[in-house]
């Protein structure tokens, strides 16, 4: 049983089972990069930085650490963001789980 029979989403063409699989990956990139940036913007608050405190600390520009602070997200990969994270001392764990434990974990 393929992920979407799981979702009851059987009988989808080719095409709109592609869309779909691109749109899932999409929704998790976003709430991956979401978690990231939260945590850097709960450390910037945290230490009560100014918008020039935090760019200096991050050596990044003032227009970039303004991005940051605005959550605007489309502008910060993944990457940016553990790199931003680790720059401020903080260690970034992953997790990545087979769809059988996941299924499981929300039956549980």
């Amino acid at each position: 049983m393929n992920s979407f029979q799981n979702l009851g989403l059987v009988g989808l063409s080719p095409f709109e089972s592609a869309t779909l699989d691109l749109e899932i990956a999409e929704l998790e990139s976003l709430r991956i990069r979401t978690e990231l940036m939260l945590a850097l913007r709960r450390y910037i608050r945290q230490r009560q930085w100014t918008l020039d405190e935090a760019a200096r600390a991050f050596r990044q520009s003032s227009p970039r650490m303004q991005n940051l602070i605005n959550g605007e997200i489309s502008r910060f990969s993944v990457e940016d963001l553990i790199q931003l994270l680790t720059k401020a001392g903080l260690t970034v764990h992953m997790s990545v789980q087979s769809p059988s434990i996941a299924s499981e974990l929300q039956t549980s």
